[in-house]
């Protein structure tokens, strides 16, 4: 992982900054996005051609998966300082297992609640907690993996199912990446609430999403 040790630092200023200028945490942010993903996933199972039980998680794992999935996404923004609608999905998705490393005990790979992976405050804390303070050293790997396929399976059926030619040609030829952004699935998995967004005009076209600035 790239500058591991540096954005292990940010994790507690970036909070801190984001609370002050939205007044919430950002994994309250993530959480709206977490748990509509893995409602879409499990509604569509049949149709993606796998399930999280065979996604090496246990059956009292599956409740933590929202909590795995918006920890992802509050990881990524730190490393990539961006909102979580404007995320890549491309990178955003497997962020949680570059943290669990090889293993949360190791040396090498910060341990959740402490100084370096710190844990969130807000409404859903008691969630993160659930999910990573359990005792159980090996269920962040297995949760890391959880969230990886849904987030993997709802890429691929963004980027095959919606129509965002001119987000995605903006977007080419404004940051020269066609990236799949955690906003453009708000139509699949029914976010219908406006999203704050960096650029409102790299998410243009997108039927049923409405895109709108962050206030100034």
């Amino acid at each position: 992982m790239s500058s591991s040790s540096e954005t292990n630092m940010r994790v507690a200023a970036h909070a801190e900054r984001y609370i002050a200028r939205t007044g919430c945490h950002p994994y309250t942010d993530c959480w709206p996005w977490a748990e509509a993903a893995l409602a879409w996933s499990q509604a569509n199972e049949r149709h993606l051609g796998w399930s999280l039980r065979n996604a090496c998680l246990n059956d009292d794992d599956i409740e933590h998966v929202p909590a795995a999935i918006a920890e992802t996404l509050r990881l990524s923004m730190v490393r990539h300082n961006r909102l979580p609608g404007d995320l890549a999905l491309e990178t955003a998705r497997n962020e949680l297992d570059y943290w669990v490393g090889d293993g949360v005990s190791t040396s090498g790979s910060p341990e959740p609640g402490t100084l370096r992976w710190p844990e969130p405050t807000g409404p859903y804390a008691d969630r993160w907690r659930a999910a990573f303070l359990s005792g159980d050293p090996e269920r962040a790997h297995r949760l890391a993996t959880g969230a990886d396929h849904v987030l993997l399976g709802l890429l691929f059926h963004t980027a095959k199912a919606m129509d965002r030619g001119a987000a995605l040609r903006y977007r080419t030829d404004t940051y020269n990446s066609s990236y799949t952004a955690v906003a453009d699935t708000a139509p699949i998995i029914g976010i219908t609430m406006p999203v704050t967004v960096t650029d409102p005009l790299a998410y243009q076209g997108i039927d049923g999403l409405t895109a709108v600035p962050e206030a100034a």
